[in-house]
């Protein structure tokens, strides 16, 4: 099964400029502790997450108000391809210890495929098992 097939296409996105108070809500609103950051024509720049927040802004020091997405988001991210298959996605999630995999077509982000969509597309199977061995590390 290609990344495609099990994605989530419908994504709430970050620019750089946004203050981290506008992520965190957007964060609340879609229940999610994981947003994407694009760029000008859906480029993706990096993605900030919940743990950003906190560990780059609050244990900082730093007012949620006023700090922008640029200044603590991640922009060293792991992106797969949806024409890649499953299995290839899951080696990725397990050696980079990572949950989520934007996916990333043309240099524009197209969706982001989640621990729990592979689990899902998966029954829990084959590439969810090896996956999740690698998220879990250290949890």
């Amino acid at each position: 099964m290609k990344v495609r097939d099990a994605m989530a296409k419908t994504i709430t996105k970050a620019k750089t400029n946004d203050t981290l108070r506008d992520v965190a809500r957007k964060m609340k609103q879609e229940n999610s502790g994981f947003i994407p950051v694009v760029e000008g024509d859906e480029k993706l720049v990096g993605v900030i997450t919940d743990r950003d927040i906190v560990i780059r802004c609050l244990a900082e020091g730093h007012d949620l108000a006023s700090e922008t997405v640029e200044h603590v988001m991640s922009v060293e991210v792991q992106t797969i391809s949806p024409e890649d298959d499953l299995e290839k996605a899951a080696r990725k999630m397990d050696q980079a210890e990572v949950r989520r995999l934007p996916v990333v077509e043309g240099g524009r982000l197209v969706g982001v495929l989640s621990h729990g969509n592979l689990v899902q597309a998966t029954g829990g199977k084959g590439a969810a098992e090896k996956a999740t061995v690698g998220v879990t590390r250290g949890a």
